[in-house]
């Protein structure tokens, strides 16, 4: 039976790709990431490292009772399920992007969290999210009711 679903953002919160991010300034005066920059460089995804978050994210896909979601904004390309694969470990189940895909993360996110709201198996069991994104970390836990854990980082962007 699954008493809890954790669900965790990757980038900054899980992992650390700060050697291949970069943000901007947009017109309007605010800073974003740098999406071009990010892109161009997602072939050294494999060179991401693991942050202390990590640790707690590998124990609990360990426990049956536990149901691990990973909530990222990323395009998944090969070096990215590679990274999972031999690094950090594949969740349960994953939200990325996909390619040309527009959509705010904040509402990506949502969309692929809702039917899980909606199903037996988790009616009783206790959510939480964890993001470095505080817009992101407010837009969804708003719209779920559900916990939320703040990641300070560098990239939450």
């Amino acid at each position: 039976m699954i008493k809890k679903v954790s669900i965790y953002d990757m980038d900054g919160t899980l992992v650390s790709s700060l050697a291949r991010y970069k943000t901007m300034i947009r017109e309007d005066g605010k800073e974003v990431i740098d999406l071009a920059h990010w892109r161009a460089n997602s072939f050294k995804a494999f060179d991401d490292t693991l942050l202390p978050l990590a640790e707690q994210y590998q124990r609990e896909l360990l426990d049956k009772e536990v149901y691990v979601i990973i909530a990222t904004a990323r395009v998944m390309a090969d070096e990215d399920f590679r990274f999972l694969r031999e690094k950090l470990g594949f969740p349960d189940y994953l939200i990325s992007r996909k390619e040309n895909d527009t959509t705010s993360g904040g509402l990506l996110k949502i969309r692929g969290l809702q039917k899980f709201f909606n199903l037996k198996n988790f009616q009783d069991a206790e959510f939480t999210f964890f993001e470095d994104n505080v817009q992101y970390l407010k837009d969804i836990c708003d719209f779920f009711q559900i916990k939320g854990v703040y990641i300070p980082s560098q990239q939450g962007h």
